[in-house]
């Protein structure tokens, strides 16, 4: 019987390491549904642009409304709008204006990241609790 228990436990090791896998995935699927829901449409300067080994490193800062704080955020592995000094247009959350993403509303697609968080978080969740229910029943 321990060795149910046994396999139960290294299921759910199997499971967190699956999880794991996409964790970043997850993180990217939720920052853009965010802003998908409560993004507005604004513009932003582009300050500095760096090549990295992922491609390029673009620094921007935000063009907020009147009396706010400046802010700036940072895109890695795109390709540059234009020279530095050039105005792009931007999405970004209001109630943290640092999540934010070149583009517009309408270009925020977050379907392909939903189907590859579904692909790994389904069946890693699934084996964490079928490893635990295996553990503490034959334990």
């Amino acid at each position: 019987m321990r060795g149910i228990a046994v396999a139960g436990i290294i299921l759910m090791i199997l499971g967190a390491l699956i999880c794991f896998a996409n964790s970043g995935g997850l993180l990217l699927f939720l920052k853009l549904r965010n802003l998908q829901r409560h993004g507005v449409e604004g513009e932003a300067v582009s300050t500095l642009q760096e090549w990295i080994s992922k491609g390029h490193r673009v620094y921007y800062d935000l063009k907020l409304p009147e009396g706010s704080p400046l802010t700036s955020f940072i895109e890695v592995g795109v390709e540059p709008r234009g020279p530095v000094g050039t105005i792009v247009p931007v999405v970004y959350d209001r109630r943290k204006p640092k999540r934010a993403k070149t583009g517009t509303l309408a270009d925020i697609e977050v379907a392909e990241e939903w189907l590859y968080v579904k692909v790994f978080w389904v069946p890693g969740l699934a084996c964490v609790v079928i490893g635990a229910v295996l553990a503490l029943v034959f334990w």
